[in-house]
């Protein structure tokens, strides 16, 4: 699907999906955005007769070498960026490429991203103004970094929370929610650290603007700010970890203790009962009258008596 947009004098967005109309925008506006999702033969034929636009192969969208997100042409630059898409109760960083050349910016990927329809709803409200299409690509990423901080900040939230829990319980919940909340702040470490190497990149492009680059810099700066936050989580959350395996470690050592005490009290009404089991001919008070009762109250004397000195040693 191919979407433009154009960025009018005075701020706004206006949205356009006809090629003659995108073509003839291109020519006379200041920047033109061209969103591509899930794109079609013809579109992509489009792209490349029009603006020199080539989908790269698949796999440069999957690799994490700079060498392959980042790439600077004569008259073009492109760059592969991660953006986090959440599905159910997975998070996971999906690839969009920023092409950008003379006045047109073309973003593509292959999935809806929040932070994108986000952006249009607030270029159409606050009527944002664009002079350059780097403005426009800088602009989308600084808000996913304040998506990346917010979801940091839940992390943060969540794990103290988890951390007062777990001395009440200790569920399969618990370790649930934890194994989540670590999956999650590293795909944050990994989107973080990833966009700070193409950013680096970027200023030194010298196809990139002094504004832009001036906005770069502060993102850059946020980027080191979130990944110190992202180490200082993955500390807490090995740090409620071990905590949480040291109280089930606990549970499970008194429940031990229980039954280790239950067959302690058994043991000698247990070894009384087996000798009198026994199918010899001559037991002592076997054919006694009253050897069932003696040897009841034998049972609970010895039991009796064992409680009382596990008592007397503080054991119990």
């Amino acid at each position: 699907m191919l979407k433009a947009y154009v960025i009018p004098i005075g701020g706004g967005i206006r949205k356009i999906t006809e090629k003659d109309e995108i073509l003839d925008f291109s020519r006379r506006t200041k920047v033109l955005w061209i969103d591509v999702r899930e794109p079609s033969e013809e579109d992509l034929l489009f792209l490349e007769k029009e603006f020199g636009f080539r989908e790269p192969p698949k796999e440069v969208f999957e690799d994490i070498e700079i060498s392959s997100r980042f790439y600077e042409g004569r008259d073009y630059l492109y760059a592969i960026f991660s953006f986090l898409v959440q599905h159910k109760e997975e998070v996971f960083a999906e690839p969009v490429l920023f092409f950008i050349k003379e006045n047109i910016l073309i973003t593509l990927r292959y999935n809806k991203i929040v932070t994108f329809s986000m952006f249009k709803r607030i270029i159409d409200r606050r009527g944002l103004e664009f002079h350059y299409p780097d403005q426009l690509m800088v602009e989308l990423l600084n808000l996913e970094v304040e998506r990346i901080g917010n979801r940091l900040e839940i992390i943060g939230k969540r794990i103290r929370s988890i951390k007062k829990q777990i001395f009440s319980e200790q569920s399969t919940e618990i370790i649930k929610d934890l194994a989540y909340y670590d999956e999650l702040n590293l795909t944050l470490r990994e989107s973080i650290n990833e966009k700070l190497r193409i950013l680096q990149k970027l200023l030194r492009s010298t196809k990139i603007n002094n504004v832009t680059k001036r906005e770069l810099k502060l993102i850059i700066e946020d980027l080191y700010a979130l990944a110190d936050y992202t180490s200082i989580y993955m500390e807490k959350i090995d740090s409620v970890q071990e905590s949480l395996l040291g109280l089930i470690t606990i549970k499970q050592n008194q429940t031990s203790q229980v039954f280790a005490f239950i067959a302690t009290l058994f043991l000698p009404p247990t070894l009384i009962a087996s000798i009198y089991g026994m199918n010899f001919d001559y037991i002592p008070l076997l054919h006694n009258p009253h050897g069932f009762w003696i040897s009841v109250i034998l049972m609970v004397a010895i039991t009796g008596g064992l409680l009382a000195w596990l008592k007397l040693r503080k054991i119990i």
